[in-house]
């Protein structure tokens, strides 16, 4: 990927440029979903229903049960070929109240991030008639990207879009984990650190939700994404119910 990124840099014209892009590359692990209706209990998965502990105590917002976004079996991402402060092993578990652009929330509260350290043979499957999202297994795979750059020159940053258009095509399934968010509106790492009480360079994107309806049949606002965000030191000692989620759209 790094060697594509050299010669989209080549072919849009912006060698004169080029160190300066390069030196900007960053490692991100890509979420990619498949359809899939049936699934062994602890697999990777974003929709369906989650696979918890018998003593799993279900998230809620104001009473209200949060929407099953996504689980991650910790080993899966084991040997990825990034570095990260993910546990070794257990089961992750990301949820998120409906679309809660426009309404006044608690943004720890309206998502959140839930870790059980337990073996697939502790796990039992929630009532599938449940299930908001379409079920999706998930793969991870280890890439690189360019983050959005503000480039002074108007032509230069035509051809900068016009490159990040083919290195990253929008196909509504950008899904992400750590590395660079694609910040809709306003900088992602900005917002999160405002709700969190964090500098922007202490914060880790734990996870990047795409609207994806060809997938998941998973739309946030008009075509916005969900991200869960968390502070360096609570990602180190995983307290992941510190984490901020924040949607934006178009």
């Amino acid at each position: 990927m790094k060697k594509k990124i050299e010669s989209l840099i080549d072919k849009y014209g912006l060698t004169h440029l080029k160190q300066e892009l390069i030196d900007t590359i960053f490692p991100c692990i890509k979420v990619v979903p498949k359809q899939m209706d049936t699934l062994s209990i602890g697999s990777s998965k974003m929709g369906g229903v989650p696979d918890v502990p018998v003593s799993f105590e279900y998230p809620t917002y104001e009473g209200n049960p949060l929407d099953f976004i996504a689980q991650f079996n910790l080993t899966d991402l084991q040997g990825i070929g990034m570095n990260h402060n993910f546990p070794d092993k257990g089961m992750l578990y990301f949820f998120y109240y409906g679309n809660c652009f426009e309404e006044e929330i608690n943004h720890h509260e309206a998502g959140c991030v839930l870790y059980c350290d337990v073996s697939i043979e502790q796990l039992q499957r929630m009532d599938e008639n449940l299930a908001k999202f379409t079920q999706c297994e998930i793969s991870f795979e280890l890439t690189y990207k360019l983050p959005e750059l503000f480039i002074e020159d108007e032509e230069d940053s035509d051809r900068f879009l016009q490159l990040l258009e083919e290195l990253i095509p929008d196909h509504y399934d950008n899904h992400q984990l750590l590395g660079e968010p694609f910040s809709v509106q306003e900088d992602v790492f900005q917002e999160a650190g405002e709700c969190i009480g964090a500098n922007v360079n202490d914060i880790t994107l734990l996870f990047q939700v795409d609207s994806d309806y060809q997938n998941c049949n998973m739309m946030w606002g008009d075509l916005g994404m969900l991200y869960f965000c968390i502070d360096n030191d609570d990602l180190k000692h995983h307290r992941f119910e510190n984490t901020c989620v924040l949607l934006q759209t178009c």
